[in-house]
Formats: C-alpha cells, structure tokens, sequence
C-alpha cells in the first residue's frame, strides 16, 4: 500500500492519578491541557515525522522508546495490522509534569492505532496496550492515567492480575484548578523514593479512605471528596520534590478549594472546588497558589477546568 493521504487527530487528555489514598488505582481525567497525536496509514513499521509543543526538545523520535509508538505498536500487532503509521505529536503536556504526560502520549498512540484498526480492541485490553509504553517509561506497569486518559471521567483499578478497571462518572459540579510550578519530576525517579513496606494502621487508613473516596464520587458528595483526599504514605514521602507544596496546598484551601494535593507524583498541584459556586471561586484558588510561586520567584501554568471525557477524534 502506499501512505494514506488521510490523517486521524486524537485529542488525549491530561490526568491526575492516586488523588490521596488510591495510589496505582484511582485517576481522573481533566478537560484541559490535553495532547494531539496526529498519524496516517503507512506500507509498514511506525515512523516519527514530528514533535512540538512544550518539552518537545527532549522527547525522542526513536520509534522504539517514544510513548506514542511504543502503545501504537502494542495495538497493531495485538490486531494484526497489515500497516504501519506516521505519527505527528503535538504535546500539550508538559513532560515530567505529574498530569499525565507520558499517559497521554501512551493513551493516544493506543488511540490512534485502535481507530485505524476498525475499534474493535476492547477497552481494558487498548489500556493494558498504553500500559506498556508507562512500563517502559516509568519502570512499572501502572494504569491510573492512561484508564482515565481513554474513557475519561473517574476511574478505579481493582485488580492488575486479572486486569479490571471500573469508570465512574464525576460529579458535574466537581471544579478541577491546576497548577504546574516550573519543577520536573520524572514518574521513575518519584517511584524510587517510596517506601518499600507500610504499617498495618497505614494500610487500614488508606482502605477507609479509597472506600470513602469512591462511595463519594458515586454519590456526588464533594465534601466527602474533601475529606477522602488523604495520603499516609506517598505524598509524603514525595513531598520534598516539590518546592512549596505544602504552601500552595494551604493557599488553595484558604482561598476556598474543598481539597488540594500532588498530582501525581508531582511537581503538579490539584485542588478540587464547588462548581456550584461559580467559575470565579476556581480563579481566586488560582490566583491564589500562582501568588505563592510568584512570591517565590518561580514561574507556575495554571488552568482553571472541569473533569475530561476521555480520548477522542477530532
């Protein structure tokens, strides 16, 4: 065959992962910022023909390693593609960001391949495809990104053997403020300074709250949202790599966010809020944490946005 003169755009948005208790199990999609991975029909293998957007500079073009190709890969072949891809990525998610960067790429390299091949991998097993490029980038398999980065809303990961993964839809007047300080904190070198063992009363916290946690999203309870956001163990031991996180997370909250914390493995900072309350409640936490940064000295991107639906065509 010879290249297709047709390209497929896929929009694959930006995600928060653990969100307190639920570490390698909860995730959340975010409307914005988001990736595009552009790719056509190619005679055979997977070709990088472009790269841009923030961080593109350090973002190999080696099919082999590139997140995007790797999951595209792991598609075609599961499919038994007779073809290849050209593929164009537009980052929208800056690298090393604690939103699901190397997700969304892995999210919409699975996307894209999934499209051209009919749509008709099923869901959890396109997720463990994108897994396999978290795998190689982060050193473990791990899903709370690229589950909700491909079917958006809330997401919940019971079980990696056997695999299983359950979607929640969000409550709609659950407000999401993001802010990215200018701080790189690479997903593997976050995951080395975790503790190897915890103690049973951590344990026992962390299971009451990711129990809370879900009972809450499918309840729309925002307060018990509030209050289930909370982390023993990984935040904690993380908490270092982020300057002045533990200010920003204060400045949300006095500003009137329900909840703030890491995204992530950082450097990112979430904070939940009452839609209900207007748009202008989500600013002021805004303005809020970009105060702490300015104050600082520190440059900080922050977008003022809801929960996102997912991987998409455009």
């Amino acid at each position: 065959m010879e290249n297709s003169d047709e390209w497929i755009r896929i929009s694959a948005p930006a995600t928060t992962s653990n969100i307190g208790a639920g570490f390698d199990i909860f995730g959340l999609a975010i409307h914005e910022p988001a990736d595009i991975i552009e790719g056509r029909k190619i005679p055979s293998g997977l070709v990088i023909s472009g790269i841009d957007g923030p961080g593109s500079e350090g973002i190999t073009r080696d099919p082999e390693k590139n997140s995007v190709t790797i999951a595209a890969k792991a598609v075609l072949d599961a499919m038994h593609a007779d073809f290849g891809i050209e593929v164009k990525i537009h980052k929208g998610i800056r690298p090393c960001s604690g939103i699901g960067s190397s997700g969304a790429s892995a999210a919409g390299g699975a996307y894209l391949a999934y499209v051209m091949t009919g749509e008709k991998m099923p869901k959890d097993q396109l997720i463990m495809c994108a897994a396999q490029s978290e795998k190689y980038t982060s050193g473990a398999v791990h899903c709370d990104n690229v589950a909700p980065c491909i079917l958006g809303g809330f997401t919940v990961i019971p079980s990696y053997e056997p695999f299983e993964v359950l979607r929640i839809e969000p409550p709609k007047d659950l407000g999401l403020v993001v802010a990215l300080p200018d701080v790189m904190v690479a997903t593997a070198d976050a995951r080395k300074v975790l503790p190897k063992e915890v103690p049973v009363k951590d344990l026992v916290f962390h299971t009451g709250h990711s129990a809370a946690m879900v009972y809450a999203m499918m309840t729309g309870d925002l307060g018990l949202i509030g209050r289930s956001v909370k982390d023993a163990v990984f935040e904690p031991a993380r908490k270092h790599l982020v300057p002045h996180l533990a200010e920003a997370e204060k400045a949300a909250t006095d500003a009137g966010a329900i909840v703030s914390f890491m995204g992530g493995s950082g450097p990112a900072i979430m904070a939940f809020y009452d839609l209900k309350k207007g748009k202008q409640l989500g600013d002021r936490i805004a303005d809020a944490i970009k105060n702490v940064y300015r104050d600082a000295g520190m440059k900080v991107d922050v977008w003022v946005t809801v929960c996102g639906s997912g991987c998409r065509r455009i």
